[in-house]
């Protein structure tokens, strides 16, 4: 089974390959032409057994005006995830669930963060807090089912990447696990204390990976649970502000804004 899945997966990479070349024809093409990821969308089919962690996919993304590649990457993972409800949550939603659902230090993290994928890494650990469920980087593609690689009981799932690092573009949870209140703890603290000058190591894997090798975690290959980039990349996601990529961001702005000094 495992031998078959990295073939699958394999084959769906070749075909994201050639879409590609589609894709950059249809941008080319139509620069500005672009597809409505909607705020949600119900499950195409209806779950026969129960399971620990909930079905829905949560999604976050500066805009739902996506690209025809990533909207393909969005159909791909509703087809493979069918028994799963999809939220997307943009800029706006991520504040007001944040707002309403935690205390007033943590909304003020989060304000602080300038970067929209530190903003992402934050609020994607908070919602898996508060609701669980699954949760997906705009950019990544299921290799398999959700259904069948996440076992009734299990309490939560994390990909192993091709250096062995814990990631945090595929995430999947019960609500109030212990794992997801370390991580944001220490996102908390990081952002703080503000002394990392990296996305990647302030809220991203960096963070993840010591953290959660500290507790019995539930981990995957990710070649068998998703991938990154399989049917889109950076020209698709942002084809109309590239200053938006976390890499280039993190270059020209603090990923933390400074907090005032009190007056006297």
């Amino acid at each position: 089974m495992l031998i078959l899945r990295r073939s699958i997966t394999v084959l769906v990479q070749l075909v994201g390959n050639l879409l590609k070349v589609i894709f950059y024809f249809d941008l080319w093409l139509r620069p500005k032409k672009r597809y409505t990821i909607p705020p949600s969308a119900r499950a195409l089919f209806r779950a026969s057994s129960p399971k620990a962690i909930p079905r829905i996919a949560w999604l976050t993304n500066y805009t739902n005006k996506v690209t025809l590649s990533v909207y393909v990457n969005y159909l791909f993972n509703r087809l493979m995830a069918s028994t799963f409800e999809f939220r997307f949550c943009g800029d706006n939603d991520r504040i007001s669930f944040i707002k309403e659902n935690f205390d007033a230090e943590t909304y003020d993290c989060y304000s602080r963060l300038q970067i929209g994928a530190a903003q992402a890494d934050l609020w994607r650990t908070l919602v898996l807090l508060k609701h669980g469920g699954v949760y997906l980087d705009i950019d990544a593609t299921l290799s398999w089912p959700p259904e069948s690689f996440l076992e009734p009981d299990q309490t939560e799932l994390l990909v192993r990447t091709k250096n062995e690092g814990l990631s945090n573009y595929f995430m999947a949870s019960v609500p109030n696990n212990p794992i997801l209140e370390a991580i944001a703890d220490r996102i908390r603290e990081n952002i703080k204390d503000n002394s990392i000058t990296s996305v990647f190591e302030m809220t991203g894997p960096i963070v993840v990976d010591p953290v959660a090798n500290t507790l019995p975690v539930r981990t995957a290959d990710y070649n068998v649970i998703c991938k990154q980039g399989l049917f889109t990349n950076k020209k698709f996601q942002y084809p109309d502000d590239h200053m938006r990529y976390w890499v280039t961001a993190q270059m020209q702005t603090d990923i933390v804004r400074k907090q005032q000094s009190p007056t006297a």
